[in-house]
């Protein structure tokens, strides 16, 4: 006996009021979390990934114990997007401005601090760095990496740069991830504008 499968159209809707509900409720716990960081100035462990690209702004950064590599990670239109990894012990960031665009809303969420931040354990992966860099004791080389196959690993893994501190003036980084151990953030504000 024969047996055929045939195929299956599935269609669909999108039911709207539990979709904006969830929106709704998923952004009133974002500011409610964010409003407790304001609040206390102070949060442990803090990633940010998995919403795409966002732009981090300031007006000037120094930091200590700097290392730079390349790297791959996730970015909302490509599963393995070449990255620069930049890590710092410590920074401080006076004018920090960060924004996330969400086109499909017309939105933009924005997260500013009026005071210096401060941070322990930075790690952040960008796919754009611009600014005005200087560095204290920068080393550059380049490392046998053996038999990788992949050349986007292979090239993550084969040029580095460190720096016992680090300043940049003006700085303006397209980052896909974020991490703080510890992050201070005095006068923060959050706030949505609307997208052109």
């Amino acid at each position: 006996m024969e047996m055929a499968t045939k195929p299956v159209i599935i269609g669909g809707r999108t039911a709207k009021k539990p979709l904006i509900a969830a929106l709704l409720g998923g952004f009133l716990l974002l500011g409610a979390l964010l409003s407790i960081f304001g609040l206390t100035g102070v949060a442990y462990a803090v990633p940010i990934s998995g919403v795409g690209e966002f732009t981090v702004q300031f007006d000037k950064l120094n930091g200590s114990g700097f290392k730079m590599y390349g790297g791959v990670a996730e970015a909302g239109n490509a599963p393995q997007t070449p990255v620069f990894v930049n890590e710092m012990d410590k920074a401080t960031i006076q004018g920090l401005r960060i924004s996330k665009d969400f086109p499909a809303l017309g939105i933009r969420v924005v997260i500013v601090a009026s005071e210096p931040v401060s941070i322990d354990g930075l790690v952040q992966k960008a796919t754009q760095i611009n600014g005005n860099i200087s560095f204290g004791s920068l080393t550059m080389k380049e490392n046998y990496v053996g038999d990788v196959q992949d050349p986007v690993q292979k090239a993550a893994q084969e040029f580095t740069q460190g720096a016992d501190n680090i300043t940049i003036d003006n700085g303006n980084l397209k980052t896909v991830y974020l991490f703080q151990q510890k992050v201070a953030l005095p006068g923060m504000k959050v706030y949505f504008e609307k997208l052109n």
